[in-house]
């Protein structure tokens, strides 16, 4: 289990986490922005310069690939993707490449990246940073030139990731740590993650669902015209044909359940289990897709000897009940 100072700092305070491991693809070239419009589920064509956007990449039945956030700033779009995609979304992609002037550039290797949590970014990156982060949207850039290769954008909570040059990026992070955050390792992010709701390639995120399943519905434009996908998508969406969608568990059990735990609603099964974690504030929860016709809130469910209550997510709306 996560030490519990890692997760009390980020429940409470400020926490480092180092997110080395995702993939960072860049695109430049005159017709990139309109390529990544065809590919997937976002519109690029009125994304500006210091602004960013999570998109789905899907292929033609409308299944997940991966989920990425986009950043675009003044020479290139940053691509942030989960480190699987590392062998899979550039090949995909190049499928798809004939006379565009793009080009692609996997900067990995040459890249670091960490993440800021907690409810008191807000205040430790005004004092480190100089900067009122409640004046930016979600996956906006502090600075829209990214000085010094350092890509710093707002997100969600509200949130800091800072991504660029390995030298600047440890620079920074000592900076934060001296101003008060703490660092968390993976086992403490994976319980914070669970509980946020926020899905994981190869959990939650696989060709078995579709976007609307994942509940990613931010991260779709139904008006951008045609792009890999789009038509089953605009289908689901108009004929409300979708028969699943993640949702939060409560459990009722000290033993967590494995990945791909079916979930039955008496005799018939209704879905199955992609994450499960012990929640030091909440105990036993897990993340599920679950069939329409069973994923109301409340809805108790059999999970093998457990049982399993659905609730909406994030689980932190439901920490007052």
């Amino acid at each position: 289990m996560a030490h519990y100072d890692e997760y009390h700092a980020a429940r409470t305070s400020a926490a480092l986490r180092d997110a080395q491991a995702s993939f960072h693809l860049y695109m430049r070239g005159a017709d990139h922005l309109d390529f990544l419009h065809r590919m997937t589920s976002n519109d690029f064509h009125n994304l500006q310069i210091g602004h960013g956007l999570e998109t789905v990449f899907i292929e033609q039945r409308a299944r997940i690939l991966d989920l990425a956030t986009c950043y675009r700033g003044p020479d290139a779009t940053a691509l942030i993707l989960s480190p699987d995609s590392r062998a899979t979304i550039p090949a995909w992609l190049d499928r798809f490449i004939f006379a565009e002037a793009l080009e692609l550039a996997d900067r990995t290797d040459e890249t670091a990246m960490f993440e800021l949590v907690g409810p008191h970014v807000a205040e430790l990156v005004t004092r480190v940073l100089n900067a009122n982060l409640a004046t930016f949207q979600d996956h906006q850039l502090l600075d829209s030139q990214v000085a010094d290769g350092l890509w710093l954008a707002r997100t969600a909570g509200p949130g800091l990731r800072a991504f660029g040059p390995p030298d600047v990026v440890k620079a920074l992070w000592q900076r934060l740590a001296a101003a008060g955050a703490s660092p968390i390792g993976a086992a403490t992010w994976e319980i914070l993650r669970v509980e946020q709701g926020l899905p994981l390639l190869g959990r939650e995120l696989t060709q078995n669902y579709n976007p609307w399943e994942a509940g990613l519905g931010r991260a779709i434009h139904l008006d951008k015209g045609c792009y890999i996908g789009q038509e089953v998508i605009a289908r689901l969406d108009t004929y409300d044909k979708v028969k699943q969608h993640l949702v939060g568990l409560r459990l009722f059990t000290a033993k967590l359940p494995p990945t791909g735990q079916p979930l039955r609603d008496g005799a018939r099964e209704v879905g199955r289990i992609t994450s499960a974690v012990h929640s030091p504030s909440l105990g036993p929860i897990a993340l599920a897709y679950v069939r329409r016709s069973a994923c109301v809130e409340g809805t108790v469910l059999d999970a093998d000897e457990a049982q399993a209550t659905v609730v909406s997510l994030p689980f932190s709306s439901h920490e007052s009940r």
